[in-house]
């Protein structure tokens, strides 16, 4: 499986080469295009989940919005402490420190996006949409990734940016 993984991060990152201006290749490596593939995977559970809980089983959508971002924060977690991070130990005394700093700082972000739409929408009057979108990239996108990265699976990192896709 994890073969598999590997080789469609890297065809992902030759595809994404072929588009990146030269002066930013150094941002297309493993860890970061592996983490916007898994991302878009996490979204799907997100919003499948949040689907299934609303219009199948009748949740509300406080109920279903909670349940499908903790399965969405489940889902990030198991695919991004091994292929993303390359955190291999599942040992108790890894796993739990790296499951409570990787959900809290899930929920630090959750929580400071909230915040910042309520001021850039609710208090300032700017467009909802455009709002929600930037505060999705800037906070959760790059916020999670740095926390990620820097703080829940802190270590050294593979890097094979853009000479892959020369």
């Amino acid at each position: 499986m994890k073969k598999i993984i590997e080789w469609i991060i890297n065809l992902l990152t030759k595809i994404l080469s072929l588009f990146v201006p030269k002066r930013l290749c150094h941002l297309l490596t493993y860890e970061t295009v592996s983490y916007l593939f898994f991302g878009g995977f996490t979204t799907i559970v997100g919003l499948g989940s949040f689907a299934l809980f609303y219009y199948f089983y009748g949740m509300r959508a406080f109920v279903a919005g909670v349940l499908s971002r903790v399965l969405g924060i489940i889902f990030a977690f198991v695919t991004n402490k091994p292929f993303v991070f390359e955190s291999p130990s599942w040992r108790p005394g890894v796993l739990i420190p790296e499951v409570i700093k990787f959900s809290a700082s899930r929920g630090l972000t959750f929580a400071v996006e909230i915040l910042v739409l309520a001021l850039l929408v609710d208090i300032l009057g700017l467009n909802a949409m455009i709002m929600q979108t930037l505060t999705m990239v800037i906070i959760q996108v790059i916020g999670n990734y740095v926390l990620s990265k820097w703080v829940v699976f802190a270590k050294n990192t593979r890097d094979n940016s853009c000479e892959i896709g020369e």
